[in-house]
């Protein structure tokens, strides 16, 4: 358990435990963040129960199919977000890691859960102190820049993902591509994206919901609202992009498919070019070949007669299907 203390909009030096969660959270002078990470089942329920949170929550908290999500109770809401990374590693199987993190926005307090360290709170940290003014809007201000760090790091894994496409579309109009790996690739990137679906749409609604209730019901101050149009804004600019990406990488697959198709195409007109070449010389030669008497037969005129029938429409044949771009 971690945590951070704000009295009046400036830190303090309190400790968070357990021993003085309470008091802390019951403090109306102090604003106070605590942080869930990896606890046991049990130990988080006993935390629920002193803090008086719905027990369903404490259940979504540590389930590992939640969606994204904003529900409100009596006195908090409890959200539910993803931060998301991407691999570096083009050879990891699994590159996208997704991480949820459970909010309750508690009164003078904001709590967060989370299962793992996958996503971490320096940024979000970090994110407080460079703007003092959202630990000064209150524990509304804290989720905003929660949600901000999180909304951030799924751009960035839209971004990766962007570059990818790119090379691979630059893979795909290659003179000799390596079409197994373009495909193992294509169908990779698509799987991610499908992924991706789960966490970043959804979030348009979360941010919808905190923004509706905070302006009717918690009467948000202009400024602070500024803040969360802003993240409605980065909501809406993420899932228009992953719907780009989708259209992109479904370009790429069927594109992939009619090059594969044009490639064959080209294959059997070069197979046909050559097999209408050879059937030249083996009609010429089976011809010339029969016992029986012909112009030239059994001297000299019959061999040169063969090669001239052989070698000119071989030629001429060659040239053809040469411009054609069949062989």
């Amino acid at each position: 358990m971690t945590g951070l203390v704000w009295k009046n909009g400036l830190p303090v030096d309190t400790p968070v435990g357990r021993d003085n969660l309470k008091a802390l959270v019951d403090d109306p002078e102090l604003l106070v963040w605590v942080d869930l990470c990896g606890l046991a089942a049990a130990d988080l329920a006993s935390i629920g129960q002193a803090l008086h949170l719905d027990a369903h929550t404490m259940e979504d908290a540590q389930s590992a199919r939640e969606r994204p999500k904003a529900t409100h109770f009596d006195g908090y809401t409890f959200s539910t977000m993803f931060g998301a990374k991407l691999s570096v590693s083009p050879a990891a199987k699994q590159r996208i890691h997704l991480t949820r993190i459970s909010a309750y926005t508690l009164p003078m307090c904001l709590l967060t859960v989370r299962q793992n360290d996958g996503f971490s709170m320096e940024p979000v940290i970090d994110r407080w102190k460079d703007d003092p003014k959202l630990p000064g809007f209150g524990v509304d201000g804290l989720l905003q820049g929660l949600l901000d760090v999180a909304i951030d790091q799924q751009f960035d894994v839209l971004q990766g993902l962007d570059d990818d496409m790119e090379r691979l579309i630059d893979q795909l109009f290659a003179d000799r591509p390596d079409l197994r790996l373009l495909q193992e690739r294509t169908f990779a990137i698509r799987r991610e994206v499908t992924d991706l679906r789960r966490v970043i749409p959804p979030m348009r609604d979360v941010v919808s919901t905190l923004v509706r209730s905070g302006a009717v019901e918690h009467h948000w101050p202009t400024e602070l609202l500024t803040y969360y149009e802003d993240l409605t804004d980065h909501t809406l600019r993420t899932t228009e992009w992953l719907d780009n990406l989708r259209d992109l990488i479904t370009s790429i697959f069927e594109t992939n498919l009619a090059l594969n198709d044009n490639r064959m195409n080209d294959a059997m007109k070069r197979l046909a070019g050559w097999a209408a070449i050879i059937a030249v010389p083996t009609l010429v030669t089976g011809w010339f070949g029969q016992n029986i008497p012909y112009p030239g037969f059994s001297n000299q005129l019959g061999l040169w007669l063969a090669v001239a029938f052989v070698v000119v429409p071989v030629v001429g044949l060659f040239i053809l299907f040469r411009r054609k771009g069949w062989i």
